[in-house]
């Protein structure tokens, strides 16, 4: 008997858009709308304009977790991860225990990493620990391709602090809300399964539920909707976003599908449990501290060129991009005159008639670029790479940044002055 694929997957989105009317995914909606508007609020202070609109980032947040929520869901069905056996109830506090010692561990990387260390070592909690890894490489693999097929959205143009010198780059966050389904199972009397039910192949699922049925029964897979979310974070100073979310994306699809081969190999064989406990938090720990290590050791991209002004990004709706202008253009002249400096530049958009045009360095190769002035203010439309004399910009930190490590700089500040 064939196996009706197709079936299965139309029942699988009907169910993941059932999570659309479902009050949690809405409130995740509203959250994730109020960090892109805190964005918006960080670049209005440092540069003066506020980015898309909000209407069109939450749009693409939608979009794109929607994608995210098919996608992962055909994975956690294809491995054949089981809501019961996962441990969400340990795993969820647990991670927001962590997030108050670090933001960046509200992952479940590291929390569901820790559960099934725990119970490999100790019997405890009473969790699957292939299907609790499974769980974490399903949402790393789809995290990794959100982020590669993201490109620029997200990107915000800020300016850094970077040892002594100011410099250009671009915060890389995303936060997508997905509709996932997931697996369940119901114990049913062998013989009497009701109409619809499919039949599937004996191979499947790729992760073994690990519990006998009643006797006399037999396991029939349901699929549950269940509201999830997806955060990415980061920062491009010496690439591009796109070079640097390439190369995230990249580092993180192997971490995931390296963290699945291990689960369905412990499933397999039981003294490879704690290795592949152990790969989850210790492999995603490495490739966060070596990515950032990489990137903050290149040389700064986006800083004053000896020659001409840089443009860090341009506007939305502007005259620049209109005119084809791109992030890393080396603006040379506007109608004839020189722009070595931002007041430079400032003069010469003053005193250019109505049509111009702008000399510009893009990738060692001189291009003229036409454009035109509308009547009323004359506004370009560019944020230029800092020259230093900024007020406004944000400082890189390498340690914990939550409320427990603070408190406990606190303490430790406060037990010196005793001595």
């Amino acid at each position: 008997m064939t196996t009706p694929w197709l079936d299965i997957f139309q029942l699988l989105v009907l169910t993941m858009l059932t999570v659309l009317v479902e009050p949690l995914f809405w409130i995740v909606m509203a959250i994730v709308a109020f960090q892109y508007r805190q964005m918006q609020r960080n670049q209005l202070a440092m540069f003066g304009v506020a980015g898309p609109p909000l209407s069109r980032q939450i749009f693409w947040a939608f979009l794109y977790g929607t994608f995210g929520g098919v996608m992962g869901s055909v994975v956690l069905t294809l491995v054949g991860v089981n809501i019961e056996r996962m441990g969400f109830q340990y795993i969820w506090p647990l991670a927001i225990t962590l997030a108050l010692i670090n933001m960046r561990f509200l992952c479940f990387a590291y929390a569901g990493g820790l559960v099934a260390i725990s119970n490999a070592l100790f019997g405890w909690p009473n969790v699957d620990v292939p299907q609790v890894l499974a769980l974490v490489a399903a949402l790393h693999v789809t995290e990794s391709v959100l982020i590669a097929i993201s490109r620029r959205y997200g990107a915000t143009p800020v300016i850094i602090k970077h040892g002594e010198r100011l410099v250009g780059g671009f915060n890389l966050q995303n936060f997508w809300p997905l509709p996932l389904v997931v697996l369940g199972t119901v114990a049913m009397q062998s013989g009497a399964l009701p109409e619809g039910v499919f039949h599937t192949p004996d191979w499947w699922p790729l992760l073994p539920l690990g519990i006998d049925p009643p006797v006399g029964s037999e396991w029939v897979y349901v699929m549950m909707p269940v509201v999830a979310a997806l955060g990415y974070s980061d920062v491009a100073i010496s690439s591009t976003p796109e070079q640097r979310r390439r190369q995230s994306a990249i580092s993180l699809a192997l971490y995931s599908l390296s963290l699945l081969a291990m689960a369905l190999l412990a499933a397999k064989f039981a003294w490879l449990k704690l290795p592949a406990a152990l790969l989850s938090p210790l492999g995603h720990e490495y490739l966060v501290r070596r990515d950032s290590r990489s990137e903050l050791s290149g040389a700064p991209r986006y800083v004053p060129p000896l020659q001409g002004v840089m443009v860090l990004d341009t506007v939305d709706g502007g005259i620049a991009r209109e005119m084809g202008l791109r992030s890393g253009d080396i603006l040379l002249e506007v109608a004839g005159m020189p722009t070595n400096r931002g007041g430079a530049l400032a003069y010469a958009i003053d005193w250019a008639p109505p049509l111009f045009d702008m000399l510009v360095l893009r990738d060692g190769t001189e291009l003229r670029l036409p454009g035109r002035f509308p009547p009323g203010p004359r506004l370009l439309g560019i944020i230029l790479v800092p020259e230093g004399h900024e007020t406004y910009y944000v400082t890189m930190q390498t340690g914990s940044e939550g409320p427990l490590a603070r408190l406990f700089q606190r303490i430790r500040r406060y037990l010196g002055r005793e001595r």
